[in-house]
């Protein structure tokens, strides 16, 4: 985090108010999931592996199924395609946002150390919060305030009503 700081030119007695907090965080995050290499999301959650990613070429001449491919390299295929998509990089942006303005709204709702929301207060005294919102943000999933939040996100119902409508049966 700290190396992070120093990509965002943030100090430990530099003010931040919700709107500075915010805005860093963004900028953390949007660095880690650009699409430009070597920060690509899809990479972070899914490590390419060349061999077990790429279909192997067909045998018999029937193009639709290749003879080396088994569902499982079929499923990882598939899966990247989805982590690749414009949709879901929309997904992922529109939840992070969302989450953000829940963590920023929480750490900077009620103060510790004095300071108004408006006037904010240094970074050495907010990175304590910052740390104790880890927990939180991976709490058990059905007790989890920040995926709820998601959940509700008008893009995340209809990316997946999509997604889960055009699933081949199996």
């Amino acid at each position: 985090m700290f190396s992070t700081l120093l990509i965002c030119r943030k100090q430990l007695r530099d003010v931040f108010n919700s709107m500075v907090l915010h805005g860093t965080i963004m900028q953390i995050l949007d660095l880690f999931i650009s699409t430009g290499k070597p920060h690509n999301l899809v990479d972070y959650l899914m490590p390419d592996d060349t061999k077990s990613y790429k279909p192997a070429s067909p045998s018999n001449g029937d193009s639709s199924t290749p003879a080396d491919v088994t569902k499982f390299d079929q499923l990882m295929v598939e899966t990247r395609a989805v982590l690749s998509s414009a949709e879901f990089i929309n997904v992922i942006d529109v939840s992070l946002r969302t989450v953000v303005d829940a963590v920023v709204e929480d750490m900077m709702g009620v103060q510790l150390g004095g300071g108004s929301p408006s006037s904010g207060m240094v970074l050495a005294k907010l990175l304590p919060r910052v740390a104790q919102m880890g927990p939180l943000l991976l709490e058990e999933p059905s007790k989890n305030r920040f995926i709820q939040i998601i959940q509700k996100a008008p893009e995340v119902e209809f990316f997946f009503t999509l997604l889960y409508a055009n699933m081949p049966t199996l």
